[in-house]
């Protein structure tokens, strides 16, 4: 996960613990807050991909994305995915790009050949770096089943060690799919009615196009240049199987069966930009699936006559000289076509994004047939473009590997931590810590034809500042952050979150607590409160009265345990009281909770908690959210 990556998922995480605080001014608050520019960079690439929307409020898609383990713009491919009905491939890819790349390239020179060899007979012909991480996952499944996955992994330069986390990755976003219902257990969007299009190429990389925006690079093959709305020439990684086509000959790029392609990454060194894990896409796959995913952000211009062919879209037309009609996607990405193939293109990329909005609103409502309808003609129309371009169609990539225990039956464990897709020793939190902010570029670039296109559109680069973004200097902060908690919180460090269940035995003591802002628990619960308080830590405290059937809201802890002991709650056995400040005075009931299970309390349902318990982070965080969803749509 790159640093903006990880930019990216704390903002989101912040919208959910203040959602009406800008994201701005609530890390800023922070003992070291980030660099004010690579927090408006990362809200800007949230609005871009539709998780905020231009007041920077969390959107439907926003809170789907949060509640994911996986990088926002992943995790968008992945619900894309299922709306297509291609989910499996999807699942393999987007897990090994939160990951890490399962090939190993080795020093020695014939060995590293040897290794590239090996990616490349992967890829069937498909130009795709994507293509090689499914089929060689597909193969190692095979080779395991069949009790010889070690000798595989040596014999096609693989991480055994990495193939083993993307298949447990695997399980752990279907599970999560399942729990916000977006998979579902029998009839409609249940396993099988998600992968229906999971053997079409096409459908994949349109879901792959969806989430990999704005990572888009246009093929200039009369000059063979390849460019971006970030650069006016880039290179491909070495490890890109694409890479041979600019080491080869100049006119390599001429044989390219499309102008366009997808990559995951963009790296800089020695005055060259390269991007690695790409795939080639056609143009109307771009048109329909890139930018947002709001209809009224991309529209039709006036109608221009052009004499020249020179647009993105141009091999739609059937003359050289027809009156043609610009689409724009954004403000980089605008195609020219004749005016009747624009309106259907149009039409097309409308109710697409008018199915997907639908469906995160609601997605275990029912498919209605023109829902089925749509589907199937983006099916019949993306397959004929890639058939158009010569494209081949690869057999077997919905092979659904063998799934683990928990992949086809009931879900054992919903709530699983962000941290169990990264490596068993770096925990979200502590990604946080670690973060290295670089200082970045604000400068503008230009696309290929000229126009100049702001930095801030991008996604893992140099962003530019927004001025929309920015929070209200001196403006009343609305958000976990209180003085009491600054003042605890090193110079060095940004908070960890932690979330405690706090049993009590009376309904009174929670209208006490919210009147007067003050809590007091046993001496052993103190003891262990006082000290994540006191290590730096954000204690989330989430409140259920015995017997009640619901949780009664959540707060957060604002200052250490006093010595003395609180006479307010009428009876002894308590230790000192310590400062709450209330988020969510709703009460939730249990039956809303029933999905979310904690690993720290073997995999039991967070309603069955002690006094005390403290909750596993993205279990808490999952719980958390429920009611900033539910309160959500009580005003709604």
């Amino acid at each position: 996960m790159s640093w903006t990556d990880r930019m990216k998922e704390l903002c989101l995480q912040t919208k959910l613990l203040a959602p009406s605080c800008p994201v701005h001014e609530f890390l800023s608050r922070a003992p070291q807050p980030p660099p004010s520019h690579a927090i408006k960079s990362a809200v800007q690439m949230l609005k871009t991909i539709d998780a905020l929307d231009q007041n920077e409020d969390l959107t439907d898609l926003g809170y789907h994305l949060a509640d994911l383990p996986v990088e926002p713009h992943l995790g968008k491919m992945v619900l894309c995915a299922v709306m297509l009905k291609c989910l499996d491939p999807i699942l393999t890819i987007a897990c090994t790009l939160a990951y890490r790349d399962p090939f190993v390239l080795p020093t020695d020179g014939s060995q590293k050949r040897a290794a590239l060899e090996s990616r490349r007979r992967f890829t069937s012909n498909s130009f795709s770096d994507h293509m090689a991480l499914l089929r060689v996952f597909q193969a190692w499944q095979k080779a395991r089943s069949d009790g010889w996955e070690r000798s595989f992994c040596q014999k096609n330069f693989l991480s055994q060690a990495t193939m083993d986390m993307i298949l447990g990755m695997r399980t752990q976003l279907l599970g999560q799919l399942r729990a916000i219902g977006f998979v579902r257990a029998r009839g409609g969007s249940d396993i099988r009615d998600v992968n229906l299009n999971s053997e079409n190429w096409a459908m994949v990389k349109a879901a792959l196009v969806a989430g990999m925006y704005p990572n888009l690079v246009h093929i200039n093959k009369e000059t063979s240049v390849f460019s971006s709305n970030r650069e006016k020439k880039v290179h491909f990684h070495p490890t890109s199987i694409l890479s041979q086509l600019q080491s080869s000959t100049s006119k390599s790029a001429k044989t390219l069966p499309t102008d366009w392609l997808i990559y995951d990454e963009m790296s800089r060194g020695h005055r060259m930009a390269s991007v690695r894990c790409c795939t080639l896409v056609t143009s109307i796959t771009i048109a329909i699936f890139a930018g947002s995913t709001q209809p009224s952000c991309s529209g039709l211009q006036e109608p221009t006559v052009h004499k020249t062919n020179d647009g993105p879209l141009d091999d739609l037309s059937d003359s050289d000289s027809e009156e043609l009609t610009e689409m724009k996607i954004d403000d980089w990405l605008v195609f020219q076509l004749e005016q009747e193939n624009a309106g259907l293109v149009s039409e097309l990329r409308h109710k697409w994004q008018s199915l997907f909005l639908k469906r995160i609103r609601s997605p275990s409502k029912p498919w209605s047939q023109q829902d089925e309808a749509i589907i199937q003609t983006l099916v019949s129309v993306l397959g004929a473009q890639e058939q158009e371009a010569g494209l081949q169609q690869p057999a077997g990539i919905g092979q659904r590997p063998r799934p683990m225990s928990s992949e086809d039956g009931p879900q054992t464990s919903v709530g699983t931590s962000k941290s169990r897709l990264q490596p068993a020793t770096s925990t979200t939190n502590e990604r946080l810590h670690q973060m290295a902010f670089s200082d970045l570029l604000k400068k503008n670039t230009q696309s290929k034809d000229g126009a100049s296109v702001a930095l801030n559109q991008l996604s893992d680069g140099p962003l530019c500042p927004s001025p929309s973004c920015s929070g209200t200097p001196g403006s009343p902060l609305d958000s976990l952050w209180s003085s009491s908690l600054r003042k605890t919180l090193p110079q060095t460090v940004l908070p960890s979150v932690r979330y405690f269940v706090m049993k009590s035995s009376n309904a009174r003591n929670i209208d006490i607590s919210q009147e007067k802002g003050i809590w007091s628990t046993t001496p052993s619960n103190e003891t262990k409160l006082t000290k994540a308080f006191m290590g730096h830590n954000l204690i989330i405290l989430i409140f259920s009265v015995q017997g009640s059937g619901h949780f009664q809201g959540y707060a957060h802890m604002t200052s250490a345990a006093s010595q003395e002991s609180c006479q307010d709650w009428g009876f002894v056995g308590l230790g000192g009281g310590f400062s709450v400040e209330w988020v969510h005075k709703e009460s939730l009931p249990f039956h809303l909770t029933q999905h979310i299970l904690n690993p720290w309390n073997d995999n039991k349902r967070v309603q069955i908690s002690r006094d005390g318990q403290e909750l596993e982070p993205q279990t808490g965080s999952q719980l958390v959210l429920l009611w900033d969803q539910n309160f959500r749509k009580q005003l709604h």
